[in-house]
This record gives C-alpha cells, sequence and structure tokens, in this order.
C-alpha cells in the first residue's frame, strides 16, 4: 500500500518528488495528533511538525514528519491485567444493576395505582429491563471470546 513517502511501493518509483494535496497534508496531521493523545509527542512538537506539515510540499517532506512514530495497531487491546480488574468492575456494576432491577419489581408491586411514584418506576423498570440483560450480554461476550483466544494459543 502506498503512502507519503513509499518510494518502493510500486516498483521503485520515486513517489517522494510527487506534490502532496491537502488531504495527504490532513492525513500526516491526524497521525500527529494521535501519536500526540498517545504520548509520543509532547505540545511543542507537535506545533512545529503541524506547521512544517501544513508548510510541505512533497510526500517526501511529509514523510520525514511522521518516520520516528511508531504505528500502533488501531485494534491494540488492553494488557491482561488491567481487562481482567475492567471486568470485574463490570461484574459488580452488573450485579449492582439486577438487583437495582429486582427492587423496582417489589417496589412497583407494593405501589398503589393512584400514586405519583408509579410513572417514573415504570420508566426506571423499562430502562433497567433493557439495560441490565444487554450488560450481562456483552460480558457473555467478552468472556467467550477471551475463551476462544485462549483455546487458540493453547493455554
Amino acid at each position: 500500500m502506498t503512502g507519503p513517502g513509499n518510494e518502493l511501493a510500486a516498483g521503485g518509483q520515486d513517489y517522494g518528488r510527487l506534490r502532496a494535496s491537502r488531504a495527504d497534508r490532513e492525513q500526516v496531521i491526524d497521525v500527529l495528533k494521535a501519536a500526540f493523545t498517545q504520548g509520543r509527542l509532547d505540545q511543542d512538537e507537535l506545533d512545529l511538525r503541524v506547521g512544517r506539515a501544513l508548510a510541505s510540499r512533497t510526500y517526501a517532506d511529509l514523510a520525514v514528519l511522521t518516520a520516528d512514530i511508531p504505528i500502533r495497531p488501531s485494534g491494540a487491546r488492553l494488557p491482561e491485567a488491567a481487562r481482567a480488574s475492567v471486568n470485574r468492575k463490570a461484574v459488580a456494576a452488573m450485579t449492582g444493576a439486577s438487583a437495582v432491577l429486582v427492587a423496582i419489581c417489589m417496589v412497583m408491586a407494593h405501589t398503589s395505582d393512584g400514586s405519583p411514584f408509579v410513572i417514573p418506576l415504570v420508566v426506571i423498570f423499562l430502562v433497567m429491563f433493557v439495560a441490565v440483560p444487554t450488560g450481562w450480554l456483552v460480558l457473555l461476550h467478552d468472556w467467550l471470546e477471551k475463551r476462544s483466544a485462549r483455546a487458540a494459543t493453547g493455554q
């Protein structure tokens, strides 16, 4: 796949000399912004490189601006220890939400028809009735995904 400054991609032609478009400059600026949010560049370096990107005329000029920034896969996952902590918190949250759903059912059963609390309770019940099973399904999906990944690696 060819990109700014990739002279070897199409049979050794020198694409570095070709003029870069505004879209090419904006793409490089997006890469620089991503590097800044990842902590790979500080604010001064970002400002300097964005200024150079805007003044760049060729693909070679743009390639120099991102040559020292490693490419991080977009689907990067959290380390396993961090994921385990997140999963424990999610299970605790879903357990609490399930308890709230049960409590709302019990309160609704003992609330008279003329009570001003019936409508808010019904709304909360309906929201929880959708959210709780959805949350549990998301957790089940994550568990099955991890299980299949472990099976694929033979752990």
